[in-house]
């Protein structure tokens, strides 16, 4: 046979599959890129959260590797608003979902694909997927990840779907779905050290992604609440673990009252509030109330309308607890203030000044200053250099 017939009859084995030689070569490649992924710090040091999303697409061996590999984070963002998702790092990582007539498209730096979707449950599995790839990380660490849920006029492919459904209200975003989904997959609680959460709308997507969160590595809570219409407190978010063992608090919430201040953030060593006003029809016992019928701690400890102060003087790592108000409390409310808290202004300092009111059995102090559009406890904790900018800016506010 002529040799020229011989080359002929070899390559048209080799596509055949009769040498199997594809295979061979895919192993072998499979095998020394598994190799070089196993060496210790390999993949910590040198694969980012873009590479290690490409190389989660190769085969189920790389995928359970990476997966299995230390993942640090700084700051994750995971926005979501109309028919946009977005996940970004401080690093140069970005990755867009957009929901376009029945489509996916998928934008990554330069890269852009357009996927088909026939409904938004394809969609949801596509962004879990490429989620999984970054809190799916077994020993993965996250500084801090900041979730924006963003009402939007819904567009129409969610609508329908949702209408499809026979669902009644507001109902969580595609975006907001596939991220619960996506924490409740996760092998092990996610160690987060602060959670910053923006919001125009209460969702039951919040809670959940919360329990999924390791108490013990979450240190800081921020939730900005930005709507305007009627608010239902997080009843369910105070039962958790999370939130009882939370350190720092950060919440801007215009309806937040001042009885479910009194009832459930006492215990924060601290805490920043901004809310829309001291006082509110609803409100067995504003704020400004409890702070007149102060005379002294002995009576203050015999009375049910004082756990919220009884907690404050027994929280021995307490640094401060800071309440701000939109709207002014009144002249004469103010003035009634100022004058129960006399006693305590042994230096006879003009108002508005900080007073001290003792601990129980200590000799350390409880420092209280109220003016207008604010309400500031001072612990036996507080490091004045921490917020000295900060601080200096507010006494000189001439508002409050």
């Amino acid at each position: 046979m002529p040799l020229w017939n011989k080359v002929k009859e070899f390559f048209k084995k080799i596509e055949n599959g009769d040498f199997r030689l594809a295979e061979k070569v895919e192993e072998k490649a499979e095998v020394a890129l598994a190799r070089i992924l196993n060496v210790p710090e390999f993949v910590e040091k040198y694969l980012d959260i873009d590479t290690r999303l490409r190389l989660r697409k190769t085969c189920s061996i790389i995928r359970e590797i990476i997966y299995d590999k230390s993942l640090h984070i700084d700051y994750l963002r995971y926005t979501c608003s109309g028919n946009s998702i977005e996940i970004s790092t401080k690093d140069g990582f970005k990755v867009l979902y957009e929901s376009i007539h029945g489509k996916l498209r998928v934008t990554n730096g330069d890269r852009v694909r357009v996927i088909n979707a026939k409904n938004e449950t394809e969609k949801i599995e596509i962004i879990q997927r490429d989620l999984k790839s970054i809190l799916g990380s077994k020993k993965l660490r996250i500084d801090t990840i900041r979730i924006e849920h963003q009402r939007p006029s819904y567009f129409v492919d969610e609508y329908c779907y949702w209408r499809s459904l026979g669902s009644q209200g507001e109902q969580p975003l595609t975006g907001m779905i596939a991220l619960q989904n996506t924490f409740n997959l996760v092998p092990n609680k996610v160690k987060i050290s602060k959670l910053e959460y923006c919001i125009d709308e209460e969702t039951d997507v919040f809670i959940e992604i919360m329990k999924t969160i390791d108490p013990d590595h979450l240190q800081f809570f921020q939730l900005i609440r930005s709507g305007h219409d009627c608010w239902t407190p997080f009843v369910n978010l105070y039962n958790l673990e999370q939130w009882r063992r939370l350190k720092s608090l950060d919440v801007r919430c215009p309806q937040l009252t001042v009885s479910n201040i009194i009832r459930f953030y006492s215990h924060f060593e601290n805490a920043h509030l901004n809310i829309g006003s001291f006082h509110d029809i609803s409100d067995e016992t504003p704020l400004q109330n409890s702070i007149m019928m102060i005379k002294d701690v002995s009576y203050i400890s015999d009375i049910t309308n004082f756990v919220f102060f009884q907690k404050l003087l027994q929280n021995p790592n307490l640094k401060q607890f800071k309440v701000k108000s939109r709207y002014c409390m009144s002249d004469t409310d103010f003035e009634e203030i100022n004058a129960s808290l006399q006693q305590y202004n042994t230096k006879n300092a003009p108002y508005q000044c900080w007073v001290n009111i003792p601990y129980p059995d200590s000799d350390k102090k409880l420092q209280l200053l109220v003016k207008k559009r604010i309400i500031w406890f001072k612990g036996p904790c507080y490091v004045e250099e921490e917020v000295k900018e900060e601080n200096a800016e507010e006494i000189e506010d001439d508002d409050w």
